[in-house]
């Protein structure tokens, strides 16, 4: 009887629209990004989030956010293969036929997402809640939903499609072999900048994700060389099924995703931004590692109690160590300690564009340091030029800078501006 209530309620609301307001349903339009700000993002989560006592349950959205929805006749769309399948509905890609969703293009590909029609009432309540949160939402990092089909079972969310998959699938299948490296630091540096660019999002919106993770991020194109990869932070409701063995039930408590967790979060249930940017930190390392497990000794028992000793997560195998020194920040045990996305975003942006800048001028001169490499113990530059700066301290900025991802102590001399070279000893 529950279950028949809350169809009924929906249906009652999206024909109240109808009736009353006149609009076109023909049409999705663009969402704003005004939202609540305490609203926690368990849309993100998708169907992860079904069941999981760590997420607050709440009671059908208000009347207000279920007429703002961009509902999409069921009969324009056509669900063509099955993509997964959970334990709460299946993943389908499909195309939208005519112009519903665009005006440009008479058909495009989509992903749907489909609630089973003997769903529980928490199941549709969150299904529902995901549809009325997602519409709200509007940043190129964050996967967009583009239409809901609610007025009849089963129900369906329809999401842009994301061809290159989960993000630590997309990472492990990119795991270099003797012939060829697909992904260099510039990369994963360009692909962590994406996922703090999503989450400052959020920060700014007041929304506590609860899960970052690289299993709950989407990769646009399956391609590793593709200049146009997106990654966006959003999941197809599959992640717990797909990767079930990064969650450990606590007594009491729902699946916890515990090697993503900060102390706070594990011994007292507290999640905010600064338990979101400890997970943050934890996904660097699992795109600098290409999609290994974090704490791969331990069993996830193992990891309450060894994350409460003050452990971390060793440095990964050629990480830069400012990188490295970036999540040890965002591991700090005192919570106020951690950087926020802002900055996380900006220094990402300052490491990728420092690389990227490196790999393009490594055979000529630049205003920076070309090159770094270790030889007998000693660290060596080589095609180091310097353009005339208004004072020397500039310079010395720049060299420290290029220089932060050394792992040897840097000492510079004090004839290097008479002499214009540089010499140093680790």
């Amino acid at each position: 009887e529950r279950g028949e209530d809350i169809n009924i309620h929906i249906e009652h609301q999206i024909l109240w629209r109808r009736r009353h307001k006149k609009k076109d349903h023909g049409t999705v339009t663009q969402r704003g990004a005004h939202v609540h700000p305490d609203v926690e993002l368990e849309y993100i989560r998708g169907l992860v989030g079904l069941g999981n006592a760590c997420y607050a349950i709440s009671n059908i959205p208000p009347q207000g956010e279920i007429e703002s929805l961009p509902v999409f006749p069921r009969d324009c769309l056509k669900l063509q293969r099955l993509l997964g399948s959970g334990a709460f509905g299946e993943v389908y890609e499909g195309v939208t036929v005519g112009s519903q969703i665009t005006e440009v293009v008479p058909e495009r590909r989509v992903a749907v997402k489909t609630l089973r029609k003997d769903a529980s009432d928490y199941e549709k309540t969150e299904f529902l809640k995901e549809a009325c949160l997602m519409s709200q939402f509007n940043h190129p990092n964050i996967l967009r939903l583009l239409g809901v089909c609610l007025l009849n079972e089963p129900h369906y969310l329809i999401l842009e499609l994301m061809e290159g998959g989960d993000l630590r699938s997309y990472m492990r299948k990119a795991r270099p072999t003797s012939h060829k490296e697909l992904l260099n630091l510039t990369s994963l540096l360009d692909i962590s900048w994406d996922v703090a660019t999503g989450c400052a999002y959020l920060e700014r919106m007041h929304f506590v994700h609860r899960d970052i993770a690289a299993r709950n991020c989407l990769v646009s194109v399956r391609s590793y060389t593709d200049p146009e990869r997106v990654v966006k932070i959003g999941d197809f409701g599959l992640a717990r099924d797909v990767y079930k063995n990064d969650y450990y039930r606590k007594k009491g408590e729902g699946l916890l995703p515990v090697r993503w967790m900060s102390p706070e979060s594990l011994t007292d249930g507290i999640f905010n931004k600064y338990s979101d940017v400890w997970a943050f930190g934890v996904l660097l390392w699992e795109i600098m590692t290409l999609g290994k497990l974090p704490y791969p000794t331990y069993t996830n028992h193992e990891v309450l109690s060894h994350i409460s000793t003050g452990a971390r997560l060793p440095s990964p195998a050629g990480c830069p160590q400012r990188l490295y020194n970036l999540m040890m920040s965002c591991w700090s045990k005192e919570p106020t300690e951690r950087p926020n996305f802002q900055y996380l975003e900006e220094t990402l942006s300052k490491m990728r564009d420092y690389e990227a800048d490196k790999r393009a001028n490594h055979n000529g001169a630049s205003g920076h340091v070309n090159q770094a490499y270790q030889e007998d113990g000693m660290i060596l530059i080589s095609s180091y030029k310097i353009y005339k700066y208004e004072s020397n301290v500039q310079i010395c900025a720049q060299i420290f800078d290029s220089l932060l991802d050394a792992p040897l102590m840097v000492t510079v001399c004090a004839g290097f501006f008479r002499r214009g070279g540089l010499h140093w000893c680790g």
